[in-house]
C-alpha cells in the first residue's frame, strides 16, 4: 500500500463482529485480503470500518494503513477501467426511499450522490455492502439511539445528511468501538485530535465516547475541512480520512501536471481511495434499501433520549437497579462514563425518552435533587454555506485507470 513515511501511518482499524455486545467492542486489523479471507472463513465476519477519527489538525499522523482490504482485490486499481467514472449511472433517476423514519429522512435529502454517476469504484463498494448484508442490517440497529439525534445537529447545520452514515462506516455504529491506534467512538477520533476538538479524556470519562460530545466535534472538523477545500465535500471526507495534508500535497501534484483537482482525479492512498467511494455507496443502499434487499431497522423520526443536567454522582448501575430500567440501554447512551458514574459536580446523562420520569425520579431519590432537562441548543456549530465547489466548475478530463 502506499505509504508516505511508515512511522507516520495510522494502523487502525476498527472492525467489528456482527452484532457486536454492546458493552465491548472488537477491533480487528487487517493486513491482507488474505487475512480478511481467512478470517471470513472462520465465521468473523468483521467490518474494517473506515475509521475517520484518526486525522490530525496538523496531519501529525497520517492514516494511511487504518483502512483493510475488506474485499480481495478491493483496493487496487483496476487495468480495465479507464472510462470516466461518472458515466455509468445517473444516481438522480434511482429511485428514493419512502419510508417513515429517518431512514427515509436521510435518503431524501442524500445530496453528495446527486450528479455523481455510479462508477466502477462506488459500484465495486455496493458490491461489498450488498454481499455483507449482516453488516448493514447489524450497524442500522446500533444506529437506533442516536441516529436521530445526529440527523438533527447535521440538519441544523445545513450538513449533507448522509454523513449520519460515517459512524455506520466507521464504528458500525457502536460508541464502544476501539482500534490499535487508540481510536474511540462513534467516529473513532485518536486522542490527539479529539483533545483539538475539546473531547477531554481522563480515567474516568472519555468525551470521544460521548455521543454529544463527539458528534459536535466531528461536525466541526468536517465543516472546518470542507471550508479549507473549498466547499467539496468529498475532497473534505478524503482529507478526514486521510489528513488533510495528504489530500493538499496531491492537489498541489496534480496542478504541478496540468490536471484536474477534483476528488476522482487525486494520486490519494489506496484506503482513501475507497473511503469516499464506500459513504457514496451506502447512500445509494439508504436511498433505497428495498431496491437491493436490504432491510434497514426502522428508526422513528423523534428524539430517542433526553438529556438530563446533573450537579452531583450518578451510578449507573445503582440507577438502573433502583428504577428497574435496563442497565446496557443506560450505557449504551452513555459510554463515556468509564467507571460507570458520572463525574461529581455539573454533567449530564443520556435517558431515554420512554422512560424519563421514572429516571429522574430515581436520580432525585439517590442524589436528593431534582434533575434539570436539558435542551440541546439549535445550531450548536457553524451553519455551512454551500457554494459550487471549483472543481465542479472546471470541466474535468477522464480519470487514467482507476
Amino acid at each position: 500500500m502506499p505509504c508516505r513515511e511508515l512511522e507516520r501511518r495510522a494502523c487502525h482499524v476498527g472492525g467489528h463482529v456482527q452484532d457486536i455486545p454492546h458493552m465491548a467492542a472488537v477491533a480487528l486489523h487487517v493486513s491482507s485480503p488474505r487475512l480478511l479471507t481467512r478470517s471470513v472463513q472462520i465465521a468473523v465476519l468483521a467490518l474494517g470500518a473506515l475509521c475517520v477519527g484518526c486525522q490530525s489538525v496538523d496531519d501529525s499522523q497520517s492514516r494511511l494503513d487504518r483502512l483493510p482490504r475488506l474485499v480481495a482485490g478491493l483496493g487496487h486499481r483496476s487495468d480495465d477501467a479507464q472510462a470516466d467514472p461518472r458515466a455509468v449511472t445517473t444516481v438522480s433517476d434511482l429511485p428514493v426511499y419512502n419510508g417513515e423514519d429517518v431512514w427515509q429522512r436521510v435518503a431524501q435529502r442524500c445530496r453528495l450522490v446527486d450528479g455523481q454517476g455510479v462508477n466502477e469504484r462506488i459500484a465495486r463498494q455496493r458490491d461489498w455492502l450488498l454481499n455483507n448484508r449482516g453488516f448493514l442490517a447489524g450497524a442500522s440497529k446500533r444506529a437506533t439511539p442516536y441516529l436521530h439525534f445526529i440527523v438533527e445537529r447535521l440538519d441544523e447545520r445545513n450538513m449533507p445528511l448522509e454523513l449520519a452514515l460515517l459512524p455506520m462506516i466507521e464504528s458500525s455504529y457502536n460508541p464502544l468501538a476501539n482500534s490499535p491506534a487508540a481510536a474511540a467512538g462513534l467516529w473513532q477520533f485518536i486522542p490527539s485530535t479529539g483533545r483539538q476538538f475539546n473531547l477531554n479524556q481522563s480515567a474516568t470519562y472519555d468525551a470521544r465516547r460521548d455521543v454529544v460530545a463527539s458528534s459536535k466535534a466531528a461536525m466541526d472538523y468536517l465543516t472546518r475541512l470542507h471550508d479549507q477545500f473549498n466547499n467539496d465535500w468529498l475532497l473534505a471526507l478524503a482529507a478526514y480520512n486521510a489528513g488533510e495534508g495528504t489530500v493538499a500535497r496531491a492537489i498541489d501534484a496534480n496542478r504541478r501536471r496540468g490536471m484536474p483537482v477534483d476528488y476522482w482525479h487525486l494520486n490519494l492512498p489506496r484506503e482513501t481511495q475507497d473511503y469516499v467511494p464506500r459513504l457514496l455507496a451506502l447512500s445509494l443502499v439508504v436511498r433505497n434499501p428495498g431496491a437491493y434487499g436490504v432491510q434497514l431497522t426502522p428508526v422513528a423520526n423523534m428524539p430517542y433520549f433526553d438529556v438530563v443536567e446533573l450537579n452531583h454522582t450518578v451510578d449507573l448501575t445503582q440507577l438502573a437497579a433502583t428504577t428497574g430500567v435496563d442497565e446496557a440501554q443506560l450505557l449504551r447512551l452513555n459510554p463515556a462514563f468509564l467507571r460507570k458514574k458520572t463525574p461529581d459536580g455539573p454533567g449530564r446523562l443520556l435517558i431515554p425518552k420512554t422512560h424519563t420520569q421514572v429516571l429522574t425520579a430515581g436520580i432525585e431519590r439517590i442524589t436528593g435533587e431534582s434533575p434539570t432537562t436539558a435542551v440541546i441548543p439549535a445550531s450548536p456549530g457553524k451553519r455551512v454555506i454551500e457554494r459550487q465547489p471549483a472543481s465542479q466548475v472546471a470541466e474535468r478530463a477522464p480519470v487514467p485507470g482507476l
